[in-house]
């Protein structure tokens, strides 16, 4: 056997300490304890007179484990992992063993992510398989080519995994060294990792027919000399905060006296740990719109490293019809690429949109995709909803990551459709009906071009507060201010021209004409035209039809034909009359100018 090896040699990799490490135990110091020291199930396992590694847990159908920690594995590296198994039964589905190649929790029956290998299954020819635990689910990613683990199978497993997360399995299915490839395969979704460990499940007839040897993880580790962070906090109930760290802690998490909450709050009176955090329970129900100050003290990772620190959580309110409006929506992307909708907060409230649903319209409103994270989004704020969010990342450069939620969204026709924001209680918040004529007219080809809102706290449903995002910007600005924005403050005027001078040649900057109107009297009608300066009409903008109280109204600077109107200056004319007769006008002057 190999002599115990745990070394580790130092270096500094950017502005990271990592170091090579090489975590060797053939247990010829017949015992586990120390040296390096194996943790959970300590007493249902025994060092054999073989030095090996045992299984001797009570006659009962159970599972048991142990794990070793390896320090915090760097990924951005080659790592490899070896191990010896020699299993006395025939597994199945009832007697199997993992072994935990990766994981980020010490307890290898709880909540963790990771990987394992798996030899156990019904029949005569169980095969390796790779798998990836997420929480407590687990996906299979590979399996072995050689069916020669189904009766007393006594072997040696090698796994290779490259910085880009390939991975590769090799075996030997006669327990020596002559390793043959098995398997492969890519997945990169799990890069945290401080433990490796054996797991087994067994019935009470097989309760130490388990045999482990050899085990070895080769690769850098990072050495952690930073203390973990609050990675996120939320409120999640009338009296419960959810808070996320950066990377593994310890039991000091789950310490009340850890904790301290203002509003007369103190120490919160439990902490449990869930599946995503730790949630803290607290004596007083919080009032939306409150700013909470928790102070956090003695948090410790995994490496020892201290966190004391104070955070601000912001209790969010309800939605109400309005107080999310959808902002831009790409719902023709390029080939092989992924819709997108945008929505902006604005209300002047916090609202976390964690059970809000996105939905369109097939005969009534259906489709109905929740929002099954967290996301607190503050007045003025935008989130992002798509399928891939990296695609739409790498394809439009003018982009917010930090407002992207990956999520399953309604699939959105490229012709025409309606979104729609629901809240929890299926109330609409918001709605949008687009159609692709709605694109800017000079426009061949809008595949891949996002519809932007000119006006981001105006209604959704006026086509004339929508515009193509500019060619500039990439022709669509995820997460960021719409590239068609106009910032101005609307008017109070009877009818203003707000944009003097525009120029609509995509570029992201008065790329639109917009126009305010101001009513006195309700229920009135009203139509504005565009005339060059011969007096020929260029453009109908609105034509007869029922005008608010107020609103905006927008001209591309296309005409009649759908082309580019002339560069110049152009007379706009507004009128409105009510039902009685009275009618009201005014004449104002714009200029549509081009940068060359």
């Amino acid at each position: 056997m190999f002599m115990r090896l745990f070394s580790i040699f130092f270096f500094v990799f950017g502005l990271l300490f990592v170091s090579f490490g090489q975590l060797n135990d053939d247990f010829s110091d017949g015992d586990f304890t120390s040296n390096p020291t194996w943790q959970g199930d300590d007493t249902e396992f025994i060092i054999n007179t073989n030095n090996q590694l045992q299984l001797n847990a009570p006659s009962l159908t159970d599972t048991s484990f142990l794990s070793v920690e390896t320090g915090i594995l760097d990924f951005n590296s080659n790592v490899t992992w070896e191990f010896f198994v020699k299993l006395d039964l025939s597994p199945s589905n009832s007697n199997n063993f993992r072994f935990y190649l990766t994981s980020d929790n010490a307890n290898l029956q709880g909540y963790l992510n990771g990987y394992f290998i798996r030899v156990g299954e019904n029949g005569s020819t169980d095969k390796l398989k790779l798998y990836r635990q997420d929480g407590f689910s687990t996906s299979l990613l590979a399996t072995g080519l050689n069916g020669a683990y189904g009766i007393n199978p006594e072997f040696r497993v090698r796994v290779n995994r490259d910085i880009n997360g390939n991975w590769e399995i090799l075996s030997d299915s006669t327990g020596a060294s002559n390793f043959i490839y098995e398997a492969g395969a890519t997945d990169n979704i799990h890069t945290f990792s401080t433990f490796v460990g054996v797991w087994c499940k067994h019935t009470s007839s097989y309760n130490d027919n388990f045999y482990f040897d050899d085990i070895l993880v080769s690769g850098n580790v990072i050495n952690d000399n930073d203390a973990p962070m609050v990675q996120d906090a939320f409120v999640i109930g009338d009296n419960l905060i959810e808070i996320q760290y950066s990377e593994p802690v310890t039991s000091s998490a789950e310490s009340i006296t850890n904790y301290s909450l203002n509003f007369g709050n103190g120490n919160p009176l439990l902490v449990n740990l869930s599946s995503t955090g730790y949630e803290l329970m607290f004596n007083n129900p919080f009032n939306a719109n409150d700013t909470l100050v928790l102070d956090i003290s003695n948090i410790s990772d995994l490496s020892g490293n201290i966190l004391n620190t104070t955070i601000d959580v912001v209790v969010p309110d309800t939605a109400d019809y309005g107080d999310l409006l959808i902002n831009e929506i790409l719902f023709d992307p390029l080939s092989g690429g992924y819709d997108f909708v945008e929505i902006y907060n604005a209300s002047s409230s916090a609202v976390d949109l964690f059970g809000y649903m996105l939905a369109d319209y097939d005969d009534g409103i259906g489709n109905f995709k929740s929002i099954d994270q967290h996301f607190v989004l503050n007045p003025e704020g935008i989130a992002v909803f798509t399928e891939d969010s990296m695609a739409i990342l790498n394809e439009y450069p003018s982009n917010d990551p930090n407002a992207f939620v990956q999520m399953d969204i309604p699939t959105f026709p490229n012709d025409s459709a309606t979104v729609y924001i629901l809240s929890p209680d299926s109330n609409i918040i918001d709605g949008f009906s687009y159609n692709d004529d709605m694109h800017f007219e000079l426009i061949n080809d809008p595949e891949g071009v996002s519809l932007e809102k000119i006006n981001p706290n105006y209604t959704s449903n006026d086509p004339s507060n929508w515009h193509s995002a500019a060619e500039s910007v990439g022709w669509a600005t995820p997460g960021m201010t719409n590239s068609q924005v106009y910032n101005g403050s609307l008017g109070t005027e009877f009818f203003k021209v707000e944009t003097e001078v525009f120029s609509p040649d995509s570029d992201g900057y008065q790329d639109v004409a917009v126009f305010s109107y101001y009513l006195n009297t309700s229920g009135m009608v009203g139509s504005v035209v565009i005339y060059d300066k011969n007096g020929r009409i260029i453009k109908r903008v609105l034509n007869n039809e029922l005008l608010g109280a107020e609103g905006q109204l927008t001209w591309d600077g296309t005409n009649e034909q759908g082309n580019k109107a002339s560069v110049g200056i152009y007379l706009v004319y507004f009128e409105s009359f009510t039902a009685n007769g009275e009618v009201y006008s005014q004449r104002s002057p714009i200029t549509l100018k081009t940068r060359f």
